[in-house]
């Protein structure tokens, strides 16, 4: 089998790269209203739970079809989180500028944001896979996220890398721009998908 035929590995890998980028290109676009980046990176990882399986399809086509479907639970989910991780940084800053012993409930509020950041690594790929209603999803993202720690910590710091290089070195960030661009969240979701496929496993096999 040559290198450049299609059932190469070489160009199995090449074809896996375009979906990705092709995938990171649409979540970016479907996340630029801020709001909607709930719905995006449920599509996103419902994509990335498909590949390499039957149920594998045109890119495109399968992911706009899953934020459509996944738009009103994950948008409602997302602003949530959204809330109660923005009130937890503000009110960790707030108490972090007390004087004296008040000073240490800013450490209760980041082990709350803490908290919610794990919650939210592990909801969306819930949602992607899983139907649920909206308490039961977030009840389970955190167990899981608690019970799997390891894991959920390398997904969230996979999520929050960029915007803490952007906080932290703003030409560095720029200065690999093309990455964001061209394939980093949607690779992290190929491969936060395979780091869950095992987590989730035992729950596909109970699901009615």
């Amino acid at each position: 089998m040559g290198l450049f035929s299609p059932e190469s590995k070489f160009m199995r890998a090449m074809s896996r790269l375009g979906d990705l980028m092709v995938l990171n290109l649409a979540f970016l676009l479907s996340c630029v209203p801020l709001f909607t980046i709930g719905a995006a990176c449920t599509a996103l990882y419902t994509m990335c739970f498909r590949f390499d399986t039957k149920a594998e399809g045109p890119v495109l086509k399968g992911y706009f079809r899953a934020f459509r479907e996944n738009f009103r639970q994950a948008t409602a989910l997302w602003l949530i989180l959204l809330l109660c991780g923005g009130a937890a940084v503000f009110d960790a800053w707030l108490f972090l500028r007390l004087p004296g012993a008040l000073r240490f409930l800013s450490l209760v509020f980041a082990l709350l944001f803490l908290l919610v950041l794990l919650t939210a690594s592990m909801l969306f790929p819930l949602l992607s896979q899983f139907r649920n209603g909206n308490r039961n999803s977030l009840k389970n993202a955190l167990a899981l996220s608690l019970g799997y720690l390891p894991r959920s910590f390398l997904l969230a710091a996979m999520g929050v890398f960029p915007f803490f290089l952007l906080w932290r070195n703003l030409y560095l960030f720029l200065s690999v721009g093309f990455l964001w661009v061209a394939l980093y969240f949607s690779a992290a979701a190929y491969l936060g998908a395979r780091i869950l496929k095992k987590v989730f496993a035992p729950y596909r096999e109970v699901e009615p």
